[in-house]
């Protein structure tokens, strides 16, 4: 299980998406913030990068206005991806906690599920 989504290659695409340097750099501040803030996990360090991540973006962060005027995306688009990536996180993280359990084959007919123990 991970502790934060994982996004399909984010970094390779943004390379393609614009040849300026700086604008791919942006891009990929963005998305690691958004995956920052997709963090469940409880330790202290993975929490911290959450709570940060997510205060850059849904604070009245300059830098994080300005970062997202440079590339020309729009501010507001940004919190909505990241708010609906939180959700589908949270959600498939508790779907995996609720079908956590091993299958054992008690005989050639019968399956028994048992909870697993981490």
């Amino acid at each position: 299980m991970t502790n934060v989504i994982k996004l399909n290659t984010p970094f390779e695409r943004i390379k393609l998406c614009d040849s300026l340097p700086e604008i791919n750099l942006r891009k990929a501040i963005i998305t690691q913030a958004i995956i920052d803030a997709t963090n469940i996990s409880d330790a202290k360090q993975f929490k911290q990068i959450e709570i940060d991540a997510k205060n850059w973006i849904f604070g009245n962060s300059k830098s994080f206005k300005e970062t997202c005027q440079e590339m020309g995306i729009e501010v507001d688009f940004v919190k909505h991806i990241t708010r609906e990536l939180i959700k589908l996180h949270k959600k498939q993280s508790l779907t995996r906690k609720n079908n956590r359990g091993s299958i054992n084959y008690c005989s050639k007919s019968t399956l028994m599920f048992t909870d697993s123990i981490d």
